[in-house]
């Protein structure tokens, strides 16, 4: 069994995005959140196209523990996280989804989806830069 070796329960079904009228809602703020398998298949792009941003909420964070004093540099990572989500919805969708899918598909191990991974990374800096 590939949940529980030596177990007879059933493997975890796996979630899937949410439709919405037919369609998948767009991640955003007025949206839906991104699911854990965009986050993964994001990941990389996130870290590298909003390095600033939560470095500036990071260095906030460490000087305040007050859950107030960072709100506009929160904000500034949410509003880079949610444009870039906007950025690759119309360069890279077909791309990105193939990856999103890939890994939602072997339990979000990255290593098993590198393929798809590159071909969306080369596909999105080529039509973003």
């Amino acid at each position: 069994n590939p949940c529980c070796p030596g177990s007879s329960v059933a493997r975890w079904p796996q979630l899937r995005m949410v439709n919405v009228g037919g369609s998948v809602s767009e991640v955003g703020p007025s949206g839906r959140p991104p699911s854990s398998q965009e986050l993964y298949a994001a990941g990389r792009v996130i870290g590298y196209k909003c390095f600033d941003q939560n470095y500036d909420f990071m260095k906030c964070k460490a000087k305040d523990d007050n859950p107030t004093a960072c709100v506009s540099e929160g904000d500034a990572v949410h509003g880079c996280v949610y444009g870039l989500f906007k950025q690759i919805s119309s360069t890279t969708k077909k791309e990105f989804d193939a990856l999103a899918k890939c890994l939602d598909n072997e339990d979000l191990q990255p290593h098993m989806c590198k393929a798809k991974q590159a071909a969306f990374e080369s596909t999105f800096y080529a039509k973003t830069s």
